[in-house]
């Protein structure tokens, strides 16, 4: 049911306003005054105001913008109803972000169908709004985990660097590879490669705070940021995730599967105003090629000397 909020200064223009929108199956409340509209949005938060437009009664074009502040992300319809309507109000009304507009005394049937008009827009707008959303989410999130991909952990990680000189706070970062891991797809198949992935996933988010993030960066390879954290606490965190790793065996229905991780580890403090993601990576790139020059199963900190 579509919920309508009705403000008009006259009781009886409220009365007739509100039993035809019953009548036609929506749910509505009422306001007189743009205190009353105010406090009705934002606590009710309808899909369509029907809003009496008389500078002379203290409803005046004004509250139109105030309106629109109060619901940025979600959208609501604006129809403007008056007794004396010129194209000049038309236009400013429309101006001001308003929908449509509706001049009394009027018809119960055009009423109707204007309100109809409207809230069939708004049922586009938010399905195209719901269809953004989900298009964003998968041009940003890796499709086996569910995690960002390195385009969304890249723009984090900006973010965060930024976030980080402000507050005068180290960032680091892991850069984590599944070690010998093309074996497990040329011995046991795409398919368990698959699960297992989608596991060491799990496993990392649950070695990591709710300020942390992962991504997938590669078909072995997992980038993890650490907010406000040097280097001593982000090289804890990787022997978290490396016998996180270890310890347990990944299981499909065959067999039990041990694996080992090798990581490099690298971070950034907040006088390095210099350093940018790009040189984030590197520097985590770096340690994690070290770390495999010298063998598997083992965490290597990048050296700035």
């Amino acid at each position: 049911m579509r919920r309508v909020l009705v403000v008009d200064h006259d009781r009886t223009s409220l009365e007739l306003l509100t039993s035809y929108l019953t009548q036609d199956g929506h749910s509505v409340q009422s306001a007189q005054d743009p205190d009353g509209a105010l406090h009705r949005l934002r606590a009710w938060k309808p899909h369509l105001i029907l809003l009496n437009v008389d500078s002379e009664k203290g409803l005046a074009f004004d509250l139109i913008p105030r309106i629109r502040a109060l619901t940025p992300e979600e959208y609501t319809g604006i129809i403007l109803i008056s007794e004396h309507m010129t194209l000049e109000d038309v236009k400013k009304g429309m101006e001001l972000g308003a929908d449509d507009y509706q001049t009394k005394p009027f018809r119960a049937q055009d009423l109707i169908a204007r309100v109809r008009s409207i809230l069939r827009l708004k049922e586009i707008q938010d399905s195209l709004k719901r269809a953004n959303h989900r298009i964003e989410e998968l041009s940003s999130t890796d499709d086996l985990t569910g995690l960002m991909n390195m385009r969304s952990a890249y723009r984090r990680g900006e973010e965060e660097i930024v976030r980080s000189k402000r507050f005068r706070k180290s960032v680091s970062s892991l850069l984590l590879n599944i070690d010998d891991f093309s074996q497990i797809n040329q011995t046991l198949g795409f398919v368990a490669g698959s699960h297992i992935l989608q596991e060491v996933a799990v496993r990392i988010q649950q070695c990591l705070r709710s300020i942390d993030f992962v991504a997938r960066v590669g078909a072995d390879e997992f980038f993890i940021l650490l907010s406000d954290t040097d280097l001593a606490s982000a090289e804890f965190v990787a022997e978290r995730l490396r016998d996180s790793i270890q310890v347990t065996p990944f299981k499909n229905e065959k067999q039990s599967i041990r694996l080992t991780a090798t990581i490099g580890v690298a971070g950034l403090t907040h006088d390095q105003s210099n350093q940018r993601m790009s040189d984030l990576l590197h520097f985590t790139t770096e340690a994690l090629r070290s770390a495999k020059v010298n063998g598997n199963n083992r965490i290597e900190v990048y050296s700035f000397t």
